[in-house]
């Protein structure tokens, strides 16, 4: 943090912080009453015989600019306690507001792929084409919207984060809407246009969608509505039929946010919002304050600012998102905001001993180290011209002038309480930041785990009731083969769908007994990387068994709506490296009782584990990964799943306490450890789940995310 940002509001900062207010009171006491000390003494000397003048005088002097360079250690002291409360609430602050924004925008990036996905589903397709050529008498439109009516809601079913699934024509005319409260049906909304404006077969223009954040005609009840419309394109001829639009639940999704980070108590914690470029608050944690649609300060030019709101001084800081993947979403930030008074004064009850860590903080705090080693030098000098000064006016008798020198002597033990004070306050500071800070990034990184693999979770199940899938796989159990044309379908279609849903390395279809009948091939950017070279890659999957375990598993769900997902074990699916997969059953298109085969997901694990625990390492003043730091995912088996560092791989088991492995879910944690020789600041938090997955989905696999730094 710049020293500038403390500087520019240092006045403020100090009327505001009373623990530093009573040391620097404490300072004026002591100067005050060392400045007469030094007094009485040029009186004394004054009084003595010329010999013992000459003698005393250059102590005096010497006692004089001792004093005044410790008035600079003082001020440097003071600047230090301002600058490290200032830091903890500024750290803490942006970390929020930049998880806020940036968990928001991976969420969304999943809406991207969905409108993509769902824009090209061949009942919704179908639909539409027979609504632009008019029902015939031998067809009942009421029965055919009924259909695609059940399809929105499978759909919704399996991604809660939609309100609403509109189908429209390229009139703008309603076909069809998962919401059947809503009865609009006509939009004249710029959406429809805009969004068949579209050119879906421009490879030039990667974005294929609309995403709009504003009041829609589609729901006259609603404010501000965050929409993700496609264009319905007719597969053969490419002929405009409608515009799907996915209308995300932005409310909850933000209520979701901030109750991860701040609780439901939100009282006394800070306010987290969200502003789009206008600086207009769209989500608050805090409608009491700041309501949605109110306008606040920006802070992107500094790292923080001092701001009156409602009369009251806040600190006050705005980040932009770091993006996922490329997507940057809307203009928006991530702001958050604290009083004063809150943010700079810690009660009693928040501070810690962490002895064992303050004798190693020279790598956190350089300058604290530097002004210690200046007092202390001053400090002994102090009492060496005390004790000095006291044997030789002994010999001249001068007690009054011992007096002044034991006076000055009780001064140093005072100063010398003071300063050890208020460095052992600023080095408690430092390391509750640090160990705050390590306990907030693994929550980090298992809440960005647990979005993450909800959308896993909602895949396999929403893909296993593809039409072509259903269809052509309980042809196959009806004629124990298919032709080369619809195996070609089936490979097709699996491969559009990993395309676009890049956290796979492939995707796989398989017969009940979970003999392999068509799979994709891992999209152009991602690598396949085998421990064995012997094992098979690419087409070379197909005919060959799955494991039974997960298949056997799979054809036992009761329903099209559950999945399963296997152990964090070894596959030939993942070249012989541990991943997850998850699986349902594909069932019969006309009973959804009777399983044809089962689709298996196989997660790229080790990028993207790898890559959630990098986003979210400790780094340094310029951005930098902290050095000697490293974060590991692994399961209550101590078995770790991912990690960041050379020395712990995917499967090894970490030698910790089982304490760390034994907390409750959603827990967070912070200390001191031994690990292979070395001691480290932890910070540590057993994963909770998301909306139903892991939670009410029947789903239990607890991650402990654990994040290191080396002391």
């Amino acid at each position: 943090m710049s020293d500038n940002s403390v500087e520019r509001y240092k006045t403020i900062l100090l009327a505001n912080m009373r623990e530093i207010n009573n040391y620097t009171q404490k300072f004026f006491s002591v100067n005050k009453r060392w400045e007469g000390a030094i007094t009485a003494g040029l009186i004394e000397t004054a009084h003595m015989p010329a010999e013992a003048t000459m003698l005393f005088s250059p102590l005096i002097k010497d006692m004089r600019a001792t004093k005044y360079k410790f008035t600079e250690i003082q001020d440097q002291l003071v600047d230090a306690l301002v600058h490290e409360a200032v830091n903890k609430s500024v750290s803490s602050l942006t970390d929020q507001a930049k998880f806020a924004i940036n968990i928001l925008m991976r969420n969304l990036f999943e809406r991207t792929a969905d409108v993509g996905y769902l824009a090209t589903d061949s009942e919704i397709i179908d639909f539409l084409y027979r609504c632009a050529a008019g029902f015939d008498e031998s067809d009942d439109y009421h029965d055919c919207s009924l259909l695609i009516h059940d399809r929105l809601k499978d759909y919704q079913y399996e991604y809660t984060v939609y309100f609403d699934i509109i189908i429209m024509d390229v009139h703008g005319r309603v076909m069809a809407r998962f919401d059947e409260n809503e009865h609009v049906e006509y939009s004249k909304d710029p959406i429809v246009g805009q969004t068949l404006s579209v050119d879906l077969q421009d490879d030039r223009n990667p974005d294929k969608y609309v995403e709009v954040f504003r009041p829609c005609d589609l729901f006259p009840k609603r404010d501000n509505v965050l929409i993700y419309a496609q264009k319905i394109e007719h597969p053969s001829t490419k002929e405009a039929l409608g515009v799907l639009c996915l209308c995300f639940n932005f409310e909850e999704e933000m209520e979701g946010i901030f109750n991860d980070l701040l609780g439901q108590d939100r009282a006394d914690k800070p306010l987290l919002c969200i502003i789009d470029k206008q600086d207009v608050v769209i989500a608050s944690s805090n409608q009491d304050l700041v309501s949605v649609g109110n306008r606040v300060q920006r802070v992107l030019d500094d790292d923080f600012k001092v701001v009156s709101y409602q009369g009251s001084p806040y600190l006050s800081t705005t980040v932009v998102t770091d993006g996922y993947q490329g997507f940057f979403g809307l203009p928006w930030y991530g702001h958050a905001m604290i009083g004063l008074d809150k943010a700079l004064n810690e009660s009693k009850e928040d501070k810690q001993e962490h002895e064992s860590i303050i004798s190693r903080l020279d790598q956190f705090a350089p300058g604290l180290t530097t002004i210690k080693r200046e007092a202390e030098e001053v400090l002994d000098d102090m009492k060496n011209d005390s004790m000095n000064g006291q044997v030789k006016a002994a010999r001249f008798q001068a007690d009054g002038f011992v007096e002044v020198l034991r006076f000055v002597g009780e001064i140093g033990d005072e100063i010398n309480n003071i300063f050890s004070n208020s460095i052992q306050s600023m080095q408690e500071k430092i390391v509750s930041t640090l160990f705050t800070e390590l306990s907030f990034r693994a929550f980090q990184a298992n809440n960005i785990a647990d979005r993450n693999l909800y959308e896993r979770a909602n895949d396999v199940c929403w893909w296993a009731l593809t039409p072509m899938f259903r269809s052509l796989l309980a042809l196959q159990e009806e004629r124990k083969s298919l032709d080369r044309d619809d195996l070609h379908k089936l490979t097709k279609n699996l491969q559009y769908i990993n395309n676009l849903y890049t956290p796979y390395l492939r995707l796989v279809l398989a017969d009940t007994k979970g003999k392999i009948t068509a799979v994709s091939n891992p999209p152009e950017e991602l690598e396949e990387r085998l421990v064995n070279q012997e094992f098979p890659r690419g087409q070379e999957f197909v005919g060959k068994n799955l494991d039974h375990q997960l298949v056997n598993a799979a054809m036992g769900l009761k329903s099209s709506k559950e999945y399963c997902v296997s152990e964090f074990n070894p596959s030939e699916l993942y070249g012989g490296r541990r991943t997850y997969i998850y699986s349902t059953a594909v069932r019969h298109p006309d009973d959804l009782s009777r399983p044809v085969g089962v689709i298996q997901i196989v997660f790229d694990s080790e990028p993207q584990f790898k890559s959630m625990l990098e986003d979210t390492l400790p780094r340094d003043k310029s951005g930098e990964v902290l050095a000697n730091s490293f974060a590991i995912f692994c399961n209550r088996n101590k078995m770790i799943i991912s990690s960041t560092s050379s020395q712990f791989s995917p499967g090894d088991i970490i030698p910790l306490d089982d304490f760390f492995f034994s907390m409750e879910r959603g827990r967070q944690y912070s200390g001191s450890i031994e690990l292979q020789g070395n001691t480290y600041a932890v910070g540590c938090q057993v994963s909770e789940g998301y909306r139903e997955y892991k939670v009410k989905d029947g789903y239990v696999n607890d991650v402990v995310c654990l994040v290191f730094v080396r002391l």
